[in-house]
């Protein structure tokens, strides 16, 4: 028992133990590189959630032209058809070509 009381007392007044509670304290923990290792860390995924941020809206914008670019072929194509449709019919309806003109000039012609 008295060893063991020697070995406390012993260890209580060595200077490589911290005695007084700011000492014990300032210890603890990881320190300035801590800190520093903590602040690059955190820099570090802020710039990689923005970069992200940006890729994925960049992303969505090209789709969204994307879809607007053929939609608006898509109607171009409609209406050059319809043009081409109401071209033909107006075609058909000028005298002298097409069914209608020929059939009329024929009539006329019987006519006389």
């Amino acid at each position: 028992m008295q060893t063991l009381l020697a070995l406390y007392l012993n260890a209580a007044t060595d200077p490589a133990v911290p005695t007084t509670e700011e000492d014990r304290f300032r210890d603890i923990g990881p320190g300035f590189a801590g800190f520093v290792a903590t602040a690059a860390m955190v820099i570090v995924v802020i710039f990689l959630i923005v970069d992200m941020t940006r890729r994925i809206r960049r992303i969505r914008y090209e789709s969204e032209a994307q879809l607007k670019q053929d939609q608006l072929a898509d109607l171009g194509q409609e209406e050059a058809a319809e043009r081409e449709a109401l071209a033909d019919d107006v075609a058909a309806r000028k005298p002298g070509t097409g069914e209608a003109g020929g059939a009329a000039g024929g009539h006329a012609s019987r006519g006389q």
